[in-house]
């Protein structure tokens, strides 16, 4: 089935509403088993379109309680965005939150652990780096491009502009990598996500992407806040962070379980059940392991 396709039959029962935090209107989906007592929050990447999660959904709905939701137009810093995020949790009353983010939204998940890291109960990093003082010397040459199309697209017809980002972000994600079938379905994928920005969108994710260049970078002394609860799940093959940055997360989180799945940067999208499976695994462990994570005791 093409990505429009089952995108569409996802969101005839799966309706996303609004909530306004702050005077700050998004788009959230909070679905699930309302019996959990872990709360799934998925943080997606630099696409901004939450709904993209909907096969991870599908997969992990049945037995866990599940957020997701737009980064509002309106916010442009990520330590802004990570307090926006706590506000919207603590307005859905969500208590008990696991983050899970993918690329961008694996950094700002990270952001969220070095500034509430006693609030939160798990992190699961997908397809993405540390924000360690190196591999933030790697961000800014990574991103430099970022900082060039964001002010053109402020003065060039916007037409321009999204075809040259759309060539950027498949260059970055590796899109000539994988089956006939898998690229099929990324194309589509890919140009959904582009009919569907409109300039304003895109300039405040790519205004969230420059910023990510601007963080303070994360010690480990902040990492070692949450890296005991904390999942890796990295592609071997992934073309938007590369072996050294991955073995830098690594490094910088030496308590965090650890899962290295087949597939690039995209694999998230195209071969879900592994994430999945190896989520569920983790949420397992941390259970079993409830007696040494004093955050988890109050809810598992």
């Amino acid at each position: 089935m093409a990505f429009s396709e089952e995108l569409n039959v996802f969101r005839k029962t799966h309706p996303f509403s609004n909530i306004t935090v702050d005077g700050i209107t998004t788009s959230y989906l909070l679905c699930g088993n309302p019996d959990s007592k872990l709360t799934l929050v998925y943080l997606v990447g630099g696409t901004g379109f939450s709904v993209v999660w909907f096969k991870h959904i599908e997969l992990t709905e049945q037995d866990y309680r599940v957020l997701t939701f737009d980064y509002p137009t309106g916010i442009e810093k990520m330590e802004l965005l990570a307090d926006y995020v706590i506000k919207l949790l603590s307005q859905l009353d969500i208590q008990n939150p696991v983050f899970i983010g993918a690329s961008l939204g694996g950094m700002l998940a990270q952001v969220i652990g070095r500034r509430y890291a006693d609030w939160i109960s798990g992190v699961c990093l997908y397809s993405t780096c540390s924000l360690s003082e190196t591999s933030m010397k790697g961000l800014k040459k990574q991103y430099r491009s970022y900082g060039v199309i964001l002010p053109l697209m402020k003065i060039v017809p916007y037409s321009w502009i999204n075809k040259m980002v759309i060539n950027v972000s498949k260059k970055q994600v590796g899109m000539q990598e994988g089956t006939k079938e898998e690229k099929a379905w990324l194309e589509e994928f890919f140009t959904w996500v582009y009919q569907n920005y409109t300039k304003e969108f895109d300039i405040h994710m790519t205004t969230l992407m420059v910023d990510v260049a601007k963080l303070t970078p994360i010690t480990k002394k902040e990492y070692a806040k949450f890296d005991d609860r904390s999942l890796l799940v990295l592609p071997l093959a992934d073309k938007a962070f590369p072996p050294e940055a991955q073995q830098d997360l690594m490094d910088m989180m030496p308590r965090a379980n650890v899962e290295r799945l087949e597939g690039g940067h995209i694999a998230t999208l195209n071969k879900v059940e592994n994430y999945v499976n190896a989520t569920k695994t983790f949420l397992q462990k941390l259970k079993e392991k409830k007696a040494s994570v004093s955050q988890l005791d109050r809810y598992l």
